[in-house]
């Protein structure tokens, strides 16, 4: 068996430092340790034994064996091998936590850049959408308030259509009441005329509402693709996080604090207040 290295080498013992001392490793020392022990025993009993030794007492005489400080300083550099070991798994598992630390801090690090990086980025995006949102949402407005001015106007004229025209009364068929006849048939001529005016009228106020009514859905369409919500306001409770009130009116049969209308749309940005909605209250 191969000399096991005593304390004092150093250097030796450095060379098993960082090897981990598995069970495996310990049945192996041991069994060499046997085989060692076994080897001894076997040439002392094949009578390879030591010149005597002349004790400084007397004449007595014995046999050299074992000797028990070689036995000892073995254990003690089995010792020293497994405590050299112990350090080693104990020195490699703290440098294993702070290799781990040390990525844990990084990751957090490039998460937070990432997040920070992200964020500015939404910012200068926000920064560039805001003007073209505030646009829509004028041009919103104006058709809106153009297709209710049509609204309005079509149903007067609707009402105009549904009274009775007065009829013309013919005149008789007489030769005295010529005359009469010419000018009846100019007046119906110029009636029809105005009849189909009116008709060209409605049917241009109707495809004016057609058209002012597609031109706001489109619009309402890329006002949500871009995060912008209205505020629910008629009907509701005032909400003053998301409202203005402009007039508060009396007598409206309405509980005290409810909107009873929207003068004007307001808008949630991606959840925050982008405009507020301007509303007439209720008063108790």
């Amino acid at each position: 068996m191969p000399e096991l290295p005593p304390p004092h080498r150093a250097q030796d013992s450095l060379e098993h430092a960082f090897q981990v001392l598995t069970s495996d490793t310990i049945t192996a020392i041991l069994a060499d340790f046997r085989a060692w022990l076994t080897a001894l025993t076997t040439e002392e009993a094949s009578g390879g034994t030591s010149a005597p030794r002349e004790e400084s007492l007397g004449a007595l005489t014995q046999p050299r064996g074992l000797d028990l400080h070689t036995l000892l300083g073995q254990f003690v550099a089995v010792r020293q091998e497994v405590n050299l070991q112990t350090r080693a798994v104990r020195a490699q598992q703290e440098q294993n936590a702070e290799t781990l630390r040390q990525l844990t801090a990084a990751l957090d690090a490039l998460q937070q850049g990432q997040a920070r990086s992200e964020e500015a980025q939404q910012q200068a995006i926000d920064a560039a959408v805001r003007p073209l949102l505030k646009t829509l949402i004028d041009l919103y407005d104006a058709l809106a308030l153009a297709e209710r001015e049509m609204r309005r106007l079509s149903e007067t004229a609707l009402a105009k259509r549904e009274q009775p025209d007065t009829a013309l009364e013919a005149p008789p068929s007489r030769p005295f009441f010529r005359l009469f006849n010419r000018k009846w048939e100019r007046e119906r001529e110029r009636e029809r005329e105005r009849e189909e005016g009116r008709e060209r009228v409605r049917q241009l106020l109707t495809s004016l509402m057609t058209g002012y009514t597609m031109s706001l859905q489109r619009i309402e369409r890329a006002l949500r693709q871009h995060g912008l919500e209205a505020i629910p306001a008629a009907g509701e409770r005032f909400d003053p996080e998301h409202m203005e009130v402009v007039e508060a009116v009396t007598d409206s049969g309405r509980p005290p604090g409810e909107v009873v209308e929207e003068v004007r749309r307001g808008y949630l940005w991606n959840g925050r207040v982008f405009r507020y909605a301007q509303v007439r209250v209720a008063k108790g």
